[in-house]
């Protein structure tokens, strides 16, 4: 899809589609949506009191136009307030756009631009964020599909402004942000793709392979370790949870690093990879199982993020690495009640199998710490008790203070992501004391997101800064809305870019 910049009349454009966004507490709906109604005799008035349209997030009215231009239609979507609007609602509003477009067979469209009142809302980071959501609400999975599927006949897309909009901002400045916008969301689609892969095709190998297709592709550096090499480095945690599966498990170390001066900082991102949990012998009901081809979301979005970064190219070293493997039962699974030692030595009681995504997590943490990080990531599926805590929408992040806390915070700010801090709560870490080793992988099932931090955290250096975050709820939608699809939505990509975009800032 091809994006340009647009600053003549709207009824002019060479596009079948218009869309402009309102908010709700603008009597007129702004200046766009009342010039463009005057010079249309009333029309969208009418269909929006028709509708009765308010302007609320997530309304939208589609208004066709009489015969003989070739504008044929109006859409008109509601934004809220004003001094609410951010770059995730620019997001929202474009991919809606995006979207609707597709429905009524539109090949071209003028999107308006939209001003936000936030600091974060700045001109040229609302710009990215419209390619953003332009980009993302075309996006479909359609690899498995044999049966020809009508696809968005979307092709172009004219971002429409007046002078006054962008404060004299060059016009190559407004393209690169169109730009940037479209790479992060090829990011972002990189990894909506593996989660919605099956587990019967994105097994622990399959996703070594695409892993290695892409770092050619986008001349970053590929590692693999197999279960020998994994053996060699005493990873015994993370081969434990793959020995009751036929299909082996993977270690996938994947590096960006930029030409030129020594002395950049080194980011690490971690992800899980579960490409399927079953639970292993602690076996979760049929319902539990449903959606656990997700349970690599943190490890799409460490991939979907190193393949934005080698396109962006950030003055940042950046090494994604990813602990894959298959969670199932069979007569060679480890059982409730082994005690195992992962790379860093430290013994571990398997209590429930299904709590088997920390212990890949931590021999995957333990090899990332070998990279030298000045701060280092990791993202999983980890917890429902997340999910009980902070539903669907919102991740749950647990960072130590000190350099991490404003990295990120300022990260998921830029990101629009949505997260929310919880405690390293020392008082529950009793919890995971065992009587026959050093530390056991569950606590009780009060503050279970917490504990399962507090776990990982015992395999992480002292003086490292480190986060974790538990995405258990945004990774999969229920339902499309705005950029978002029904499916894996990519959740924690944008993040993760933005993290670099603050290292690079630092420097």
């Amino acid at each position: 899809m091809k994006l340009a910049l647009y600053t003549d009349d709207l009824l002019d454009v060479d596009a079948s589609l218009v869309s402009v966004g309102v908010f709700s507490d603008e009597p007129d709906r702004g200046l766009t949506f009342a010039d463009l109604n005057r010079r249309l005799d009333g029309m969208l008035e009418q269909a929006c009191r028709d509708e009765d349209f308010s302007g609320r997030p997530g309304q939208s009215v589609i208004v066709n136009l009489p015969p003989g231009r070739e504008l044929r239609r109006v859409a008109v979507f509601g934004l809220g307030e004003r001094k609410a609007f951010d770059g995730e609602g620019a997001r929202s509003y474009a991919g809606a756009a995006a979207r609707w477009a597709g429905r009524v067979g539109a090949s071209s469209m003028a999107l308006g631009f939209v001003h936000a009142e936030e600091a974060e809302g700045s001109t040229l980071g609302l710009f990215q964020a419209l390619a953003e959501g332009l980009h993302l609400g075309r996006y479909r999975y359609d690899e498995l599909r044999t049966r020809e599927v009508k696809a968005s006949p979307l092709e172009a897309v004219h971002v429409a402004f007046s002078a006054d909009d962008v404060h004299g901002l060059r016009g190559s400045d407004l393209r690169d942000a169109l730009d940037r916008g479209g790479l992060i969301a090829r990011g972002v689609m990189t990894a909506r793709d593996l989660i919605n892969a099956p587990a019967n095709v994105l097994t622990p190998v399959e996703l070594a392979e695409r892993a290695k297709r892409m770092a050619k592709a986008h001349e970053l550096s590929c590692k693999i370790l197999t279960p020998r090499d994994m053996e060699r480095q005493n990873m015994h945690l993370h081969l434990g949870v793959g020995q009751g599966s036929r299909n082996e498990p993977r270690l996938i170390h994947l590096a960006y690093e930029p030409a030129g001066k020594k002395n950049r900082p080194v980011l690490v991102l971690v992800g899980k990879g579960l490409t399927f949990d079953a639970g292993g012998l602690s076996i979760k009901t049929s319902e539990g199982m449903m959606e656990m081809k997700i349970d690599m979301g943190g490890a799409a979005a460490v991939m979907g993020a190193m393949h934005a970064i080698a396109a962006l190219k950030p003055d940042v070293v950046v090494h994604g690495v990813i602990g894959a493997a298959e969670n199932m039962p069979d007569g060679n699974a480890i059982r409730p009640g082994d005690v195992i030692k992962g790379k860093r030595g430290i013994s571990v009681e398997i209590l429930n199998t299904d709590a088997e995504g920390r212990l890949v997590l931590a021999d995957t943490l333990a090899y990332a710490q070998d990279l030298g990080p000045d701060y280092l990531v990791d993202l999983a599926t980890l917890t429902g008790a997340c999910m009980v805590a902070l539903g669907r929408q919102r991740s749950a992040a647990y960072y130590r203070e000190g350099p991490m806390q404003a990295l990120f915070e300022k990260a998921w700010a830029k990101s629009g992501e949505l997260f929310w801090r919880l405690p390293l709560a020392r008082e529950l870490k009793d919890q995971l004391k065992s009587d026959v080793a050093d530390i056991k992988n569950i606590g009780d099932r009060w503050g279970g997101s917490i504990t399962a931090a507090l776990f990982l955290e015992e395999f992480i250096d002292s003086e490292l800064p480190w986060a974790h975050l538990d995405i258990a709820g945004p990774v999969f939608a229920a339902a499309e809305n705005g950029h978002i699809p029904k499916g894996g939505t990519g959740f924690g990509v944008r993040t993760l870019v933005a993290m670099c975009d603050q290292l690079q800032t630092q420097s």
